[in-house]
C-alpha cells in the first residue's frame, strides 16, 4: 500500500507539472498558427464534449476490466494527445488529438480516485482526496508559472512538447502501482440510483462554476483593464488557492464534522460570489475571486467520498465517470448561459444566477442524502 501510494503521488507531479505547461500555452499556440477564437473554442468544446460523453462508458468499462488498469493507459493517452497538438499546425488534426485528450481526460477522471480510494481505507479517504487535490493543483500551478517563463526563453511549441514530454514520464512510474480491483461480470448496467443523483448534483455544481470560472480572467481584463501579465499570474494564483481549499477539508472536518463543513463552504461560496457585483477595484476583484476560488475546491472531495460509502465497490468507477459527465454538462450549460448574459451586459445577473446555483446544489445534495443514508443502514449488516 505504501509502495503504490509513493509511485502514485511521485509520478502526479510529472503529470501536473507536464499538464500545467501545456494548459498555459495551448490556447497562444493555437492563436500563433493564426486560427480564430471561434476555431479555438471549437476546439476546446470538441474536448469537452468527448470527455463528457466518453464518461459514461469509461467509468462502466473501468469498472469490468479493472480501474488501476485504465488508470494507467489514461495516464499515457493525455500525454501522447499533448503531444501530437505539439508536433502538427493542422486544425483538422488538432480536432483528433483534441478528442483524444479529452477521452484520456475522461479516463483519468473516472478511475484516479478510484485507485487512490483502494490504498486507504474507509475513513481516510475524504482526507486523502482532499491531499491529492491540493498536491496536483500545486502542481499545475507550478507547471503554469515555469511556462510562462519558458515560453518567452524558448516558444510556444517547444513549451508544448517539453510539458507532453514531462507528463509522459508519468505511465511509467504508475506501471508499478498495484492496486486492487473490484470487477463487475457486465460493461454496461443501468446506473443505480445513488449514482442518478451523484450525477444531478454534479450538473448543478457544474453550472455553477460554468456560469463564471471561464470568464474570470475575461472579465478581469476587460472590467478592470488588467494587463495580460496580472490577468496570468491570478489565474496560476487561483490554481494555488483550490490546493489550498482542499488542503483544509481535513482540519475543518475535523473541527466541525462533514456536514457542517459543507454547509459553510456553499453558502461562503454563494456569498462571495455575490460580492462580486460590489467590487470596485480590481484588487477587491481578484481578493473575491481567491475565496470563491477556495471555498468551490472544498465540497468536490468529501462528495466524493461521501458516495463512495452509498455506492458498491464495483460501481466506483461508474460513479465517477456519472460525476465527470455530469460536471461537464453542467459546465457546458453554464458556460453558454454565462456568455449570453455578458454579452448581453447583463454582468450583475451572471453573479446572482451562479449565486443561486451553488445554493440549489446543496439543497438538492440535502434532499439526496436522506434515502442514501436509508439505503446505506438497509444494507449494513445488524450487529
Amino acid at each position: 500500500m505504501r509502495r503504490g501510494l509513493f509511485l502514485y503521488f511521485f509520478s502526479e507531479f510529472f503529470l501536473s507539472f507536464g499538464i500545467g505547461m501545456v494548459q498555459y500555452a495551448q490556447p497562444f499556440f493555437y492563436s500563433s498558427a493564426h486560427v480564430s477564437d471561434r476555431t479555438i473554442g471549437y476546439l476546446f468544446a470538441i474536448n469537452a464534449f468527448f470527455g463528457g460523453c466518453s464518461a459514461l462508458l469509461m467509468g462502466p468499462l473501468a469498472d469490468r476490466v479493472g480501474a488501476s488498469h485504465i488508470f494507467k493507459w489514461a495516464t499515457l493517452t493525455i500525454g501522447l494527445g499533448s503531444l501530437c497538438t505539439s508536433l502538427v499546425t493542422s486544425v483538422p488534426v488538432w480536432t483528433v488529438t483534441a478528442a483524444l485528450s479529452g477521452v484520456g481526460g475522461s479516463m483519468l477522471t473516472s478511475t484516479e480516485n478510484v485507485v487512490l480510494s483502494s490504498l486507504v481505507t474507509g475513513r481516510e479517504r475524504s482526507h486523502l482526496i482532499s491531499r491529492f487535490t491540493a498536491l496536483y493543483m500545486v502542481f499545475i500551478g507550478v507547471g503554469v508559472i515555469f511556462a510562462g517563463w519558458f515560453v518567452h526563453a524558448y516558444g510556444l511549441r517547444e513549451t508544448m512538447v517539453v510539458g507532453s514530454a514531462v507528463s509522459l514520464v508519468a505511465p511509467i512510474f504508475r506501471f508499478f502501482v498495484k492496486a486492487p480491483d473490484s470487477r463487475r461480470t457486465r460493461v454496461m448496467q443501468v446506473p443505480s440510483k445513488p449514482l442518478v443523483f451523484m450525477a444531478g448534483y454534479a450538473i448543478l455544481f457544474g453550472i455553477a462554476g460554468g456560469l463564471f470560472n471561464p470568464f474570470a480572467t475575461l472579465i478581469l481584463e476587460q472590467r478592470y483593464h488588467a494587463s495580460s501579465a496580472t490577468t496570468s499570474l491570478v489565474y496560476a494564483v487561483s490554481l494555488f488557492m483550490v490546493s489550498l481549499g482542499s488542503y483544509l477539508v481535513r482540519p475543518m472536518i475535523e473541527r466541525m464534522r462533514q456536514q457542517a463543513t459543507l454547509f459553510l463552504s456553499f453558502v461562503l461560496s454563494a456569498c462571495s460570489t455575490i460580492l462580486f457585483i460590489v467590487a470596485m477595484t480590481c484588487a477587491a476583484f481578484v481578493a473575491i475571486y481567491f475565496v470563491v476560488t477556495i471555498t468551490t475546491a472544498v465540497p468536490p472531495p468529501i462528495i466524493d467520498a461521501m458516495f463512495l460509502d452509498f455506492v458498491h465497490t464495483s460501481e466506483f468507477s461508474q460513479m465517477f465517470g456519472m460525476r465527470v459527465f455530469g460536471t461537464r454538462v453542467g459546465n457546458a450549460v453554464g458556460s453558454s448561459l454565462g456568455g449570453s448574459l455578458l454579452h448581453g451586459n447583463h454582468y450583475n445577473w451572471l453573479m446572482v444566477v451562479s449565486s443561486g446555483f451553488f445554493l440549489i446544489a446543496y439543497g438538492y445534495l440535502l434532499l439526496v442524502r436522506r434515502p442514501l443514508m436509508r439505503r446505506l443502514s438497509e444494507r449494513s449488516p445488524v450487529k
